[in-house]
C-alpha cells in the first residue's frame, strides 16, 4: 500500500519529478523499497507549517497515526513552503494525505498558489464538515472537480482557478 501513488505517477509521468514525504518510521524501509529503482525522492519527515521537529502518536495501523508538532520531537518537519521549494517553487500535482494535518496547511495561503492541482484525503476528526473543506479549498483559489464522501473522511480532487504558480 506505500507508494502507490508514487509508483502510478512514475508510471504516468516517466519524465517528472516526483517527491514523497513520510514521517512514520515503521513505514520509511517499505517505502524506500517500493520506489527505490523509480527516481522519487524520499523525504523521511513530516510537513506541516514550519521547519522542525514533531512527534508521532503511532499506536495501531499505520494510516492512523498522526503527528503533532513538537520542540522535543523526534521527527523532522518541513515547512509547506521548504518541501515546494525542494520542487524549485512550484508543483504540478500535490497528493496530500497527512491524517487531519490538511487543516493547519489550508492556513497557508501563500504556499497553495504555487499548486495547480491536488489529490488529497481529508478528515473530519474535529467536528468539521465537507463544506468546510469546499470552502476551504475554494477560498484558496481551488475549484473541487471530484469529491467521494465516507464516515470521517473523504476524498478530493480540486483544480488552482487562476494558474498563478
Amino acid at each position: 500500500m506505500w507508494a502507490f501513488f508514487s509508483i502510478a505517477a512514475r508510471g504516468r509521468y516517466p519524465h517528472a519529478t516526483i517527491h514523497t514525504y513520510e514521517p512514520n518510521p515503521r513505514v520509511l524501509p517499505f517505502l524506500r523499497s517500493n520506489v527505490q529503482e523509480l527516481e522519487i525522492g524520499v523525504n523521511a519527515e513530516a510537513v506541516g507549517t514550519r521547519d522542525g521537529f514533531t512527534s508521532m502518536m503511532d499506536a495501531g495501523p499505520s494510516n492512523q497515526a498522526r503527528t503533532s508538532t513538537s520542540e522535543d520531537g523526534e521527527i523532522p518537519q518541513a515547512s509547506f513552503e521548504t518541501a515546494i521549494q525542494r520542487l524549485g517553487g512550484s508543483v504540478d500535482l500535490l497528493k496530500l494525505d497527512c491524517e487531519g494535518a490538511e487543516w493547519e496547511l489550508f492556513q497557508l495561503a501563500e504556499c497553495w498558489k504555487r499548486i495547480r492541482n491536488v489529490r488529497m484525503e481529508y478528515h473530519l476528526f474535529h467536528g468539521e464538515t465537507f463544506p468546510q473543506v469546499e470552502a476551504a479549498l475554494h477560498q484558496l483559489g481551488f475549484e473541487v472537480i471530484h469529491c467521494q464522501h465516507d464516515v470521517g473522511f473523504g476524498i478530493v480532487w480540486a483544480t488552482q482557478l487562476q494558474q498563478s504558480a
